[in-house]
């Protein structure tokens, strides 16, 4: 009897799984998502690099039209497009709230997307809510998130609750299943073109593999796995559709420093990894290498080759996807999502259980710690330059100017640099800003394959694919006999530097200068405020072409 009692006794790890209550499961989930949408509590305009862009996008389609000096630089044009998650939910909610809150919103609802697609994914694959998932919590501040890429970011997590529920369906018969699922699909391809595809690559994979299991596909599989492909018809209809409106083309597959940037996207939250980003990169690495070695890990037999083929494809993915910049960021890191969703880990021994815990919640609080102060350190500069903005005329046009950060000024005031630096990334699109509180123009906010227009008296004066000039290129812009060469000079969209001719285009200048004022300034530039990281001017017209 008690040699029978052993032999059906659970494993310490199956044990300590199982000692886990149904509130305690839950109260580790409430936990763990609060402490990764936390950073969002202090701050009113997070520090991710494209934020500031989107966040003004959101507030001229939620003024519809209202403020004129805002109409007169800008236009909504609503149509078919695979981009549009925030455009669909942030202007309803600021209905409600603050444009600043329904924004800080829709950035909570893409990282609790990802743990909870995670953990709904992880659920469908092996019968059971665990904690295991919850560790996706350590890769929700990524590079994807930092360039704030936060439509794609949040179609990956809904591709994941999408996933589960089509898995979870298997016993449903097939015409109602494929009708609710080519809906889904269809809102996928609206929220992000890349959630579209990756939701169809993981299910067109998990089908075929359970069908290359049974080692052949007899004729009533193979229709059914054609049956199961028309749910993407109506997306690629959509898609169709959309690219009659002009969308990017150009494809680069880029360099080995974009690979490796790439290998390290799940891991690092920023443009120049800092030694902390690659003290977790070693760490998740060294996990998965002993897990496997000690069959510690196990993958859903069902997603094995998913998960292979899906690894091979963000190896093979181009650096620019029909225009689509960082494209071989986005593929790793929703690996990493899909991987941890796939697999469960039972480690025999409680004390070893209980080691990696500690190290895994010290990795993850230090994260939401330095996230948090980085976060308050950037927003007190933004809250000064929305200060300062007020000289600016409403609905003037708003020439930007950025430096180099000196090496003394990289760190940030409440961080150490092993955890975080300065990056000078995080201020290109802080200008736009101005455009909630000043209705500016902006000549490089996200125009064109967006839902927002640039008026036509700027269209000379806008480049949607642009960046703050350089000081030497401030200086070419001004200087009429540079004019011919520059306006020859195209980037990969066919767009001239919206800083050629500056001072005839342009009322007012921002000139980010991280502490160090420019030496040599332009006699068109005439200053009305200084800042601790930045200058505004008047810029004044060549009288021979003033209006």
């Amino acid at each position: 009897m008690n040699s029978e009692r052993i032999l059906r006794a659970p494993s310490p790890a199956q044990a300590s799984e199982h000692t886990i209550t149904r509130a305690s499961r839950l109260a580790l989930y409430v936990l763990f998502m609060t402490a990764a949408i936390s950073p969002l509590f202090w701050v009113r305009v997070p520090a991710l690099v494209d934020y500031p862009d989107h966040l003004a996008r959101m507030w001229i389609l939620a003024q519809r039209g209202n403020i004129p000096a805002l109409a007169a630089n800008y236009q909504i044009h609503w149509r078919i497009l695979p981009d549009l998650a925030m455009d669909l939910v942030v202007p309803p909610i600021s209905r409600v709230v603050s444009i600043e809150a329904a924004g800080r919103l829709f950035i909570a609802l893409t990282v609790l997307t990802l743990i909870g697609g995670t953990a709904s994914l992880h659920r469908v694959l092996h019968g059971r809510w665990a904690v295991w998932p919850l560790w996706s919590a350590l890769f929700v501040y990524n590079a994807v998130l930092f360039w704030g890429f936060l439509n794609c970011l949040f179609g990956i997590g809904a591709s994941l609750f999408a996933l589960s529920g089509w898995i979870a369906t298997r016993g449903w018969r097939p015409a109602p299943r494929i009708l609710l699922f080519s809906v889904v699909a269809s809102l996928l391809f609206l929220f992000h073109l890349f959630a579209f595809g990756l939701y169809a690559m993981t299910v067109a994979l998990f089908e075929l593999d359970g069908r290359i299991r049974q080692r052949r596909i007899p004729l009533r599989e193979a229709f059914s796995l054609i049956t199961a492909g028309a749910q993407f018809v109506p997306g690629l209809v959509l898609w169709f559709v959309s690219l009659r409106h002009g969308g990017p083309t150009v494809t680069l597959y880029g360099s080995l420093a974009n690979k490796l940037y790439a290998l390290i996207a799940p891991f690092t939250f920023g443009y120049v990894p800092t030694p902390f980003d690659l003290v977790v990169g070693l760490l998740a690495f060294a996990f998965l290498a002993w897990a496997i070695r000690t069959r510690s890990l196990t993958l859903a037999t069902e997603f094995r080759r998913p998960l292979a083929v899906v690894a091979v494809a963000a190896v093979a993915m181009p650096n620019v996807l029909s225009g689509s910049w960082a494209a071989d960021l986005r593929l790793p890191v929703a690996l990493t999502f899909l991987l941890i969703a796939g697999s469960q880990v039972r480690i025999a021994s409680r004390r070893t259980t209980a080691a990696f815990a500690a190290v895994a919640f010290c990795v993850l609080g230090l994260r939401i710690w330095a996230v948090t102060q980085s976060w308050r350190d950037y927003d007190r500069q933004f809250v000064e330059f929305r200060s300062a903005s007020r000289v600016i005329a409403p609905g003037s046009r708003l020439m930007i100017v950025e430096g180099v950060i000196p090496g003394r000024d990289a760190g940030l005031p409440g961080v150490p640099r092993f955890f975080a630096v300065r990056q000078s990334v995080a201020y290109f699109h802080m200008p736009e800003l101005a455009v909630i509180d000043r209705s500016a123009f902006v000549p490089y906010i996200f125009t064109g394959w967006t839902t927002i227009e640039v008026a036509p008296r700027n269209r000379e004066a806008a480049e949607s694919a642009g960046s703050p000039a350089a000081p030497e290129e401030l200086r070419r812009g001004a200087d009429p006999g540079q004019r011919k060469s520059l306006d020859t000079r195209r980037n990969m969209f066919g767009e001239r530097p919206y800083w050629r001719d500056w001072p005839e285009k342009f009322d007012f200048a921002l000139w980010i200068d991280f502490g160090s004022p420019p030496k040599n300034v332009s006699s068109h530039l005439h200053p009305l405020v200084a800042g601790s990281f930045f200058e505004i001017y008047r810029i004044e017209r060549p009288a021979s072409r003033a209006p």
